[in-house]
């Protein structure tokens, strides 16, 4: 089909070179149309944040994860890099997990189960959108450092939330964060553990990532995607 597609539309940079590599097409035939994330995502007052974390998190300060529970979301270093940071800080923050269980294999049982500070894991599940940008909204930061991902929603619904953002810096993450979060190696606990310190540690930092994530976000919205595609029908349907 890609090869007999007169024209293809992906979500970032990256996911065209990606295609077009994998399926022996050219670059040319295909267009970007970004994601966006939904206008409900917007930051909080302070009290409506400690609410919040009242609710979630015992009233701690916490840490963040949004996506399905799959093996490439790279909750595994996750897991260990938190446990590194905890050891290192004595932190009392917390890290919430926001997504379904659908897969969890035996090595991250093991791991999780190995944790000294498994019990500041939280699990929520899947939240609704409301619940999901208010629990966003009042972390420190989003740790979200999966090994391959295409676009990366989280990233820009963290960014609208006023919220600091840890992430990989493989495949699209870097394109899509463009300078306005933490990037770090997916495969390096200590690296993430650094990370995780520093974003709590070091206030102007996190509050100046928190700023070019507020206008690093403004270059997204479906408005501007659905103009775009139509566009490249409009286009397509006039040759």
């Amino acid at each position: 089909y890609a090869k007999r597609a007169d024209k293809i539309v992906t979500v970032s940079n990256f996911s065209r070179e990606d295609i077009a590599a994998t399926y022996g097409v050219s670059a040319g035939a295909i267009d970007v149309v970004h994601n966006a994330a939904d206008q409900i995502f917007q930051p909080l007052p302070n009290p409506e944040r400690e609410l919040v974390q009242q609710q979630y998190s015992e009233g701690k300060l916490y840490f963040v994860f949004v996506g399905t529970l799959h093996p490439r979301k790279n909750l595994l270093h996750l897991f260990k890099a938190f446990e590194h940071y905890k050891k290192a800080t004595n932190s009392s923050a917390k890290l919430l997990v926001v997504g379904n269980r659908k897969w969890w294999p035996r090595e991250l049982e093991e791991v999780y189960q190995g944790m000294k500070h498994k019990s500041a894991v939280v699990f929520v599940g899947r939240l609704s959108d409301q619940e999901l940008a208010k629990v966003l909204a009042s972390a420190i930061a989003l740790t979200y450092i999966p090994y391959f991902e295409g676009f990366g929603i989280p990233i820009l619904e963290a960014f609208q939330a006023g919220t600091a953002v840890i992430t990989a810096n493989n495949t699209s993450l870097p394109e899509i964060a463009n300078g306005a979060a933490e990037l770090c190696d997916a495969q390096q606990v200590e690296e993430i553990a650094i990370a995780m310190q520093k974003m709590e540690e070091d206030i102007e930092y996190r509050e100046s990532l928190i700023a070019k994530g507020l206008e690093r976000a403004k270059d997204f919205s479906w408005d501007k995607s659905a103009a775009r595609f139509w566009e490249i029908v409009t286009n397509l349907s006039s040759r």
